[in-house]
């Protein structure tokens, strides 16, 4: 069975339910942001490496880095970032809300 991967960031966010595809299952990873002041450089960083770790949690690492596998690796890093990228846009934009709100 193939697997389809969510990365979920997770903060103070409501967080809509994600329709898992005819033949998927789903998985959830959460990223904790609610930590992260998201407005700066050092923040995104640190995102961006909560993200890297948790798509290898989901995905997982190469074994034998054969062209099919580095492809399927890629496809679900793939499909991790197109499921999350809204909601990990949705965090970025509500703390940078909330850093300008509280100036």
């Amino acid at each position: 069975m193939r697997t389809m991967m969510a990365l979920i960031a997770a903060a103070t966010l409501a967080m809509p339910a994600l329709a898992a595809e005819a033949g998927y299952e789903q998985w959830q990873v959460k990223v904790q942001t609610a930590d992260l002041d998201l407005s700066s450089a050092t923040g995104q960083r640190a995102l961006d490496k909560r993200l890297s770790q948790a798509m290898t949690r989901l995905c997982g690492s190469p074994v034998l880095f054969t062209r099919d596998e580095l492809a399927d690796l890629d496809a679900c890093r793939a499909d991790a970032i197109k499921i999350a990228a809204p909601q990990i846009d949705a965090a970025r934009a509500q703390r940078a809300v909330t850093v300008a709100a509280n100036r």
